[in-house]
């Protein structure tokens, strides 16, 4: 063991070495200096008595070179939702934007979109598409209620088709073959056993689902892509099996051309007077909708109604449907349309697509067609059930 003297010889050594005086001495009182010939010089070392510089300092925001790396102003570094965790500051943000600019982003996007609408020569294509696939629907609804069937069954096929591939293409992993059966059982199912099989083939779409990836079959990620799957059979199953409840009713054809005419008349009349007057943009959704296209769509939906009451057309000839009923059903129906409009753009602006499909020349897929369809469909089967 060390006695205190061989430790203080130790310390005595380890001072002379270093130059340093021993702890027990009395201070000098000479304040330490740099050599003048250093090359670093007398500048960096009296900076630091200045105190601490701030970027956002009015009187000298720049930083110099001889500032310590301390006084820089942290990088802020954004955070993607679904970004890699691991490079990525958790509790950062991006900043977002002001209200004047996001409206001022819409409405230039807007008007770009509008601009083009009007610049293009697809115009007759598209009423040309229009023409054959209406001349396609009546034609199927006057020959029989199995051949309407048929037609709606189809139509929902390759809307599920669109839908699940858009789905793939930006990542998500559906049960796609799962989805598209479920899909076509659902209007099948609906005319054999009416409005209750809905429920029971949902029912078994979410067991299949849930086996689909306790089996491995669909990979990873089971919440989000089941959910997706689960989304697809509702939105385009569950809604479009409505149009065979009112193929299935009373009125039968006639109910379900009322149906398709409303819905065209909210489509056209938005289209051409939005195309014609729009000016105000609606939402940043959907940036080429405007606030005179929609009023204009609810205009003409509601004069299509009153035009079928008075050519008893489907479910408005004779009572109980009258005059007041058909108004009231194109009312509502004027309401709901541009929400199911609005509703696919809020899914493709989700998924960064333009269009679900280009099967369609003029209009794109078969859900860009019939996404207010879709949501006319049932408003007209609850309405009529509601006023018989």
């Amino acid at each position: 063991m060390n006695t205190s003297d061989e430790r203080d010889n130790e310390e005595s050594g380890l001072a002379d070495r270093h130059g340093l005086p021993h702890w027990t001495e009395e201070g000098t009182g000479e304040v330490p200096r740099v050599p003048s010939d250093s090359s670093e010089g007398l500048d960096t070392w009296t900076s630091l008595s200045s105190g601490p510089k701030w970027a956002d300092d009015p009187e000298d925001s720049t930083i110099s070179e001889g500032e310590s790396n301390l006084q820089a102003a942290p990088k802020r570094v954004d955070l993607t939702i679904g970004g890699d965790p691991s490079s990525e500051d958790f509790f950062s943000y991006e900043q977002s934007k002001t209200l004047p600019e996001v409206t001022d982003s819409i409405i230039a996007e807007g008007k770009k979109s509008r601009r083009g609408a009007r610049g293009t020569g697809d115009l007759l294509t598209r009423i040309a598409t229009g023409v054959v696939l209406g001349g396609v629907a009546i034609l199927c609804l006057a020959i029989s209620k199995l051949l309407s069937l048929l037609l709606i069954t189809v139509v929902l096929l390759a809307a599920s088709a669109e839908f699940f591939g858009s789905l793939r293409k930006v990542g998500y992993q559906p049960a796609t073959l799962l989805g598209m059966v479920s899909v076509v059982a659902m209007p099948l199912s609906v005319y054999w056993r009416g409005e209750g099989a809905m429920g029971l083939v949902l029912f078994l779409s979410i067991v299949a689902g849930v086996l689909w990836y306790l089996l491995g079959v669909g990979g990873a990620r089971p919440v989000p892509n089941l959910a997706v799957v689960i989304l697809g059979i509702v939105y385009i199953g569950v809604l479009g099996s409505f149009g065979v409840l009112l193929l299935d009713s009373p009125e039968g054809r006639g109910l379900l051309l009322a149906g398709i005419l409303l819905a065209a008349g909210y489509d056209i009349g938005g289209y051409f007077i939005g195309r014609a007057l729009g000016r105000s943009p609606l939402t940043e959704v959907s940036p080429n909708k405007t606030i005179e296209g929609l009023i204009g769509g609810a205009i003409s939906t509601v004069g299509v109604s009153v035009l079928i009451s008075l050519f008893d057309v489907g479910p408005f000839d004779g009572t109980p449907f009258g005059f007041s009923d058909a108004l009231i059903v194109g009312i509502v129906v004027a309401f709901v349309a541009p929400i199911g409009d609005l509703a696919e753009s809020l899914i493709k602006r989700d998924l960064r697509i333009k269009d679900m499909g280009t099967i369609l020349p003029g209009h794109g897929g078969i859900l860009d067609r019939c996404d207010a369809l879709l949501f006319v469909l049932p408003t007209v089967y609850f309405v009529v059930k509601v006023l018989a």
